[in-house]
């Protein structure tokens, strides 16, 4: 360290370390250098020793810190390093355990083993991409801008120099005034004298100013100034001038301002213009004829529509099939348990209570491995495809939370929020939650295949209209899903073991089986609600489990609750009411509360005949002409005049007419097939320019508002009319009706058994150029006079469906019953004993029959009658028809009073089909079912002897029961025509009944309320009619109950239910 010093001060001074030695310096140096002392020369060495040699050293001392420190790190990583692979070791030492036992068969039973063990060589693939994107862009939707456009007229500015401005202000003449002052000498005596001012006041002077323009010139030089300007005329002045006087006349007057408005207002209808029918419905239903929904998922399972074609269906998930009349769950063979769980959820909701449009009473289950069966074919069949084909193959078993995450993303959902929908971010792509419908927010889901406004209670009106418009917008534009990885429109066609297919993301309109729907708070539909995470289903909460050890009563003891009812007349005269105006018979009505008299004048009369899926108007000749294998649409165009008094009682002189009133009639034929019945609904629709009411007519229960439109001239015939050819066949007509223009003639078969005695017959005979008329014995001079009116009129008209030769003369004959002839009978082609002849009967027919409805369905045994829609003041002598009886809901009641005797018509059990049995509910016909069904037909007869013996008292008891499709003729020529029913007979037959069965009444009722029986037949199946199957023990004797089951009767019913239960098993008493 100190050899660098000497070195540097070798050419300056040389120290010598011996005492008081000389210094000896060089000669150069000494001369220039300057003279410093040795103890300079000592500090100078000393600070360089201590500070210099700092400089020329590298300091390594920090990296030697770091270097350390480090090391020490590494150190305590080292030993938790040993440690951690320490407890490592003995953690997979602890596992080596599950190696020696064998792999659970759990997986063998859940969806992926199945998958595995049907496909070993191949795995499915998932064709849902993985890519992770983005949800859809948010955008605020709003709609263009709309001009309101207000009446203006152009206004002028009158000028300040033009004649407007002159005639408008009068000129004035200039004229000057000269004023002269009197003074005298004594008026200067009153001039004071004012002493000066003292202060000194400089005066300015005054500069000469320029002449100011004349601002009247100056303005009139501009050029710039328009002399006149447009006045916008929105009428807020007149309304509010109009509204003030209104508010003036309210008070003084005892009517509501709102009227007095109306009263004051004058409209021009000219400039009114309605609306067509094209523009958007104002209900948008939430449900279509036909919708395919599958369920499918696993974590939150997705209910979505998809479209209704086959290819949508695999065996993977679950679908749903919903028409209006047919409700279908397809369950695929791998589906999982939750999907199988909701789609069963859905289907029983609909079922139950007629939601998405579908009144079924049944749900078709569809397993995906049954093969084929008729409601498999039906299901495809709906779908677009002839037979069954072969199903797409489930996908891979993580499809399904592929299919949840990537859909999901695709949620869009709006609120509206003034003239605007405006995205909801925190539910925007993520599955919403019930706490976003509030009752006055309107809020637009868009699911892709469904769109729905729902809207809140409390929202108001106007704002719903323009969420619709709103909607719309959005649902025109078509759907955009390029940001997201699939589309839920298409994403069903690739789903399940397909081939990689890249399906659209974006197209410019959303498909015709899409849904765009409206819905309002607390009416959502089931299809809407499943979209949500927690909607509330108390269908699925938990409640505490009745107490089934409490025994159920199934004695039901019924009675007739309105009894009294039954005895008064119903209506006299029919009241057809549409749309709360009251027709009555067609022609007049007296309206009892505003005392008027209203009549009707008919103005035109049009016919339409349906076809398959179209329509062909009638002639003017054909009108009134119809078949029962057809159905026909009239357009009735009338008037309604108002008839009243003077106060003097003579009519008035003023007899108001109203507007031109129009109603369609779709009349269907007997023997019409489903197909026209359906189109009739929709071409009235088309044909209806004036937004008419409709009224649906069945034959055989015309009302007498529509018979009135032919005024007698109506003939119903057999078959169709394009069928029907020219032939020379003999026509057999039953005369109907009572009144004059209402009586009609409608074709039954050629034979005696279509002969009645209480009406008129009509024998039309082509070959031998005749027309017979043949009055039954009970038939009325009024019905025989109205039978030759009618024969008159069709010898005036010849109608061409008649094939009547308009070039001869027709010859009439007419022939009473016991008088007729062998040729007579030759024509009709059988023996008179073939129908129920009154010729030697006594009793007097001058009287209407009734009919009585009975039924519990209500929970009350309950009497309905049924009323005759063209009924009279004069004796109708069948009135009713035999569809009244077969098209009511099996098994019915039907009591008929005849006057002479009365009739109880049993129905029957409807059969059920052998494919379906297990989706029915056969609990009707076995168990609780049967013990009703003959509990109401016991009723029913208590019922018909009270009422007999309330209206006959004084006359002896007849009554007698029969059942459906085994009738006697005494009860087929109650009705005006009869046709058999081989199948419904042969359903009764099973049970043991013979055809043309008269049972009495008393008889029945006896078997009915019989409280015992022997143990031989109290053992046989089936049992006994009127014994209830749940308590068989309670019908045997006190000592076959004691010899049976060793035990009495009062220790029996001691015993807990169960032990009764077994001891009634074991005995053959269950």
């Amino acid at each position: 360290m100190f050899g660098d010093q000497e070195d540097t001060l070798d050419d300056t001074v040389v120290l010598r370390t011996k005492k008081n030695a000389p210094v000896r310096r060089s000669l150069s140096e000494c001369d220039h250098m300057p003279h410093r002392s040795i103890a300079d020369l000592r500090a100078e060495l000393r600070q360089r020793g201590e500070t210099e040699w700092r400089k020329k050293v590298k300091s390594d001392v920090a990296e030697e810190f770091r270097s350390i420190k480090k090391n020490v790190i590494n150190d305590e990583l080292a030993e938790d390093s040993i440690l951690a692979t320490r407890l490592n070791e003995l953690d997979v030492s602890s596992r080596q355990w599950q190696n020696r036992v064998e792999k659970s068969d759990a997986e063998k039973f859940s969806i992926s083993g199945k998958m595995a063990e049907k496909m070993k060589d191949a795995t499915p693939t998932i064709n849902i991409p993985d890519d992770n994107k983005k949800t859809p862009q948010a955008k605020r939707i709003r709609l263009r801008g709309t001009v309101t456009k207000w009446t203006s007229r152009r206004v002028s500015v009158p000028k300040l120099d033009d004649a407007t401005f002159k005639s408008f202000f009068e000129s004035v003449e200039h004229s000057t005034s000269m004023e002269k002052v009197n003074l005298r000498l004594e008026d200067f005596d009153a001039v004071e004298r004012h002493s000066l001012l003292v202060i000194r006041k400089n005066v300015q002077v005054q500069k000469r100013r320029g002449a100011s323009r004349n601002p009247i010139k100056a303005l009139a030089k501009r050029t710039d100034i328009a002399d006149e300007y447009t006045e916008v005329i929105t009428g807020v002045a007149e309304r509010e001038k109009k509204r003030l006087a209104i508010e003036r006349l309210s008070k003084d007057s005892n009517k509501a301002a709102e009227a007095l408005a109306g009263l004051a207002s004058t409209e021009d209808f000219t400039s009114v213009a309605l609306k067509k029918s094209s523009t958007t419905p104002s209900f948008l239903a939430a449900w279509k004829n036909l919708m395919l929904i599958q369920v499918k998922g696993r974590r939150h399972v997705q209910v979505r529509l998809v479209e209704p074609v086959a290819t949508s269906v695999n065996e993977g998930d679950n679908f749903i099939l919903i028409t209006p009349n047919a409700l279908f769950n397809y369950i695929g063979s791998y589906s999982n348990v939750i999907e199988q769980s909701r789609a069963a959820d859905v289907v029983n909701h609909i079922r139950i209570t007629g939601d998405m449009g579908c009144k079924v009473n049944r749900v078709i289950t569809i397993n995906g491995s049954d093969g084929l069966t008729k409601n498999s074919r039906e299901f495809w069949k709906l779908l677009g495809c002839k037979d069954v084909p072969p199903c797409i193959n489930a996908g891979h078993p993580e499809e399904d939370e592929n299919y949840e995450t990537n859909l999901l993303r695709t949620n869009m959902i709006y609120r509206l929020d003034e003239d605007e929908l405006v995205p909801l971010e925190n539910y925007w792509g993520v599955i919403p939650k019930v706490e976003i419908l509030q009752e006055r927010s309107i809020l637009v889901f868009d699911f892709g295949s469904e769109m729905y406004v729902w809207s809140g209670k409390s929202a108001p009106l106007d704002k719903k209209k323009l969420a619709v418009k709103l909607a719309e917008k959005i649902w025109d534009d078509g759907y955009n899903y390029s940001e997201c990885s699939v589309c839920p429109l298409n994403i069903a066609s690739i789903l399940g073991e397909r081939q990689q297919e890249i399906l659209p993301l974006s197209a410019p309109k959303r498909p015709e089986w899409a849904l765009f729907a409206r819905i309002s708070q607390h009416r959502e539909s089931v299809l809407f609600r499943e979209k949500f995470l927690d909607w509330p289903d108390y269908t699925r909460v938990i409640t505490i489990k009745p107490d089934v050890r409490k025994p159920v009563n199934l004695n039901y003891n019924l009675s007739v609750d309105n009894i009294e009812d039954m005895f008064e007349e119903g209506e006299r005269e029919p009241d057809l009411v549409v749309e709360n105006t009251h027709l009555g018979r067609g022609d007049k009505y007296y309206d009892k509360e505003t005392l008027r008299h209203l009549e009707y004048k008919t103005l035109e009369i049009q016919a339409w005949r349906i076809l398959e899926n179209t329509y062909e108007e009638l002639s003017k000749g054909s009108i009134g002409q119809l078949y029962d294998g057809d159905s026909y649409i009239y357009s009735w165009c009338y008037k309604q005049i108002v008839r009243g008094r003077e106060l003097n009682g003579n009519p008035s002189k003023w007899n108001p007419v109203g507007r031109d009133r129009h109603i369609f009639f779709c009349w269907h034929g007997s023997n019409s097939s489903i197909s026209e019945k359906c189109t009739a609904a929709f071409l009235t629709v088309e044909l209806d320019k004036q937004n008419a009411p409709q009224v649906r007519v069945v034959q055989g229960s015309e009302p007498a508002a529509f018979l009135r439109l032919f005024s007698g001239n109506l003939v119903i015939y057999k078959g169709k009319r394009n069928d029907t050819i020219r032939n020379d066949k003999v026509r057999l007509f039953i005369v109907r009706g009572e009144v004059e223009n209402e009586t009609y003639l409608m074709e039954v078969p050629v034979s005696t058994s279509s002969l009645r005695s209480r009406t008129s017959f009509v024998i039309v005979d082509n070959a031998s150029n005749r027309i017979i008329i043949w009055n039954g014995a009970k038939s009325t001079e009024y019905k025989r006079k109205i039978t030759r009116d009618i024969v008159c009129r069709l010898l005036d008209s010849k109608p061409q469906e008649m094939y009547l030769d308009e070039s001869d003369d027709l010859k009439v004959l007419e022939v009473d019953e016991g008088y007729e002839s062998n040729e007579f009978f030759e024509i009709l082609g059988g023996d008179s004993i073939l129908y129920h002849s009154l010729v030697d009967s006594l009793e007097d027919y001058n009287y209407t029959m009734r009919m009585f409805k009975l039924s519990s369905v209500t929970g009350s045994f309950l009497s309905n009658e049924v009323l005759c829609p063209h009924r009279s003041d004069h004796c109708t002598p069948y009135p009713f028809v035999q569809s009244e009886l077969y098209s009511a809901n099996q098994p019915a009641l039907f009591l008929i009073d005849n006057h002479h005797e009365l009739w109880l018509w049993q129905g029957w059990w409807p059969e059920k089909d052998g494919e379906l049995e297990e989706e029915e509910d056969v609990s009707d016909q076995t168990g609780s079912g049967a013990i009703r069904w003959q509990a109401e037909r016991r009723a029913a007869m208590q019922v018909a002897q009270k009422y007999w013996v309330k209206r006959y008292d004084d006359r002896k008891f007849v009554a007698n029961a029969v059942w459906a499709g085994l009738e006697p003729v005494q009860f087929k020529n109650l009705f005006p025509c009869w046709e058999d029913r081989e199948d419904v007979a042969e359903m009764n037959m099973k049970d043991g009944r013979k055809m043309g069965d008269i049972i009495p009444l008393e008889d029945e009722l006896a078997v009915l309320t019989r409280t015992t029986y022997p143990l031989a037949e109290l053992l046989q199946r089936p049992l006994p009619e009127g014994v209830d199957p749940t308590q068989i023990e309670n019908y045997l004797s006190l000592e076959d109950f004691q010899e049976l089951l060793s035990i009495s009767k009062d220790d029996f019913q001691k015993l807990p239910a169960w032990k009764k239960t077994a001891l009634k098993k074991d005995k053959g008493l269950f």
